[in-house]
C-alpha cells in the first residue's frame, strides 16, 4: 500500500503556516546551541523537511559559511516548493529508512514526523546511524499527556492529536465535534508522552540531554495564555521537543 501524502496538494499542503511556530523556534534555538559548541564544518539534516522553510530560517539564523543543509521528505508537493531554496533536497519514504551514508551529519532534526510512522524505532535508529559520534538529534512531536488531553481523558473524549480515522478529525470528538472543523486527518499513528519518547531514544543508543515544551499553534485564543505558561512543564506542554546526543 502506498504511503498517503497527507501534506500533498489534496491534503494539508496549502494550510502550512508561514509564520514560525513555537516548536520551530524552540528547535531552532536548540540546534543553534549545539552549533555554537561545534568546531569545524557543520552538516544538518532535516528529516521531514516539508517545504524547506525551517531549514532556510535555521540557515539564516546560524549564518555559517561552513554549514551544509540537507532536507528529506516524502511529499513531492512540498519538495517542489523547497526546490527554490539553495539546499540539498531528496524525496524518500522515512518509513523505510534514510538513504544517506553512516556518520555523515552533526545534527538531525525530525519535526512532527515520528507520530506518522508505523515503525518509529527505525527512524530513531536511522537518525543515530547517520549522526557522527557526538552529534545530536532534535525531535518534536505532540504530547499525548498535554494538559488538555489529561482533561479530555477524564471527560471520555478522544485526546487531541490522536487520530482514529483517515477521513474525519471529528471522529472521537464527542460533544466537542461541534467546535471542530471537519478536516482530513494529518496521519498520526503514534503518540508519545515525555517518558515514552525519552525511552525510545535511549533504546537506539542516544542520550537525551534536554526536554522542552512548546505551544500548539492552533490553540483557541482564550486558552493560549495557559498553553504558553504550561510549556515550562514539558510533561504538560502541547508539544515535546527533545534533544539527544550520540555518544562518542
Amino acid at each position: 500500500m502506498p504511503v498517503i501524502d497527507f501534506y500533498g496538494a489534496d491534503g494539508w499542503g496549502a494550510d502550512a503556516p508561514v509564520a514560525e511556530l513555537d516548536r520551530q523556534r524552540v528547535a531552532r534555538e536548540a540546534i543553534a546551541a549545539v552549533a555554537s559548541r561545534h568546531s569545524g564544518p557543520l552538516r544538518v539534516l532535516d528529516a521531514g523537511c516539508g517545504d524547506g522553510l525551517f531549514l532556510d530560517r535555521l540557515a539564516r539564523h546560524l549564518d555559517r559559511d561552513d554549514a551544509h543543509y540537507t532536507g528529506l521528505d516524502y511529499s513531492g508537493h512540498q519538495l517542489a516548493k523547497a526546490a527554490t531554496l539553495p539546499y540539498e533536497f531528496h524525496q524518500c519514504d522515512l518509513g523505510v529508512g534514510i538513504p544517506l551514508p553512516d556518520a555523515a551529519y552533526d545534527v538531525v532534526h525530525a519535526a512532527e514526523v515520528i507520530e506518522h510512522l508505523l515503525d518509529p524505532d527505525l527512524l530513531v535508529d536511522e537518525a543515530a546511524r547517520v549522526l557522527r559520534p557526538g552529534g545530536h538529534v532534535v525531535i518534536t512531536t505532540p504530547n499525548l499527556q498535554a494538559w488538555f488531553n489529561r482533561l479530555l481523558f477524564v471527560a471520555g473524549v478522544q485526546p487531541i492529536f490522536h487520530e482514529t480515522s483517515t477521513r474525519s478529525t471529528q471522529v472521537g470528538a464527542g460533544p466537542l465535534a461541534r467546535l471542530k472543523s471537519d478536516h482530513r486527518p494529518v496521519g498520526h499513528l503514534r503518540l508519545y508522552n515525555r517518558t515514552a519518547l525519552v525511552d525510545l531514544l535511549r533504546r537506539s543508543g542516544l542520550t537525551p540531554v534536554r526536554v522542552r515544551g512548546a505551544r500548539y499553534h492552533d490553540m483557541p485564543r482564550a486558552l493560549s495564555w495557559l498553553d504558553g505558561a504550561l510549556r515550562a512543564r514539558p510533561s504538560l506542554a502541547s508539544i515535546l521537543v527533545v534533544v539527544a546526543r550520540k555518544d562518542l
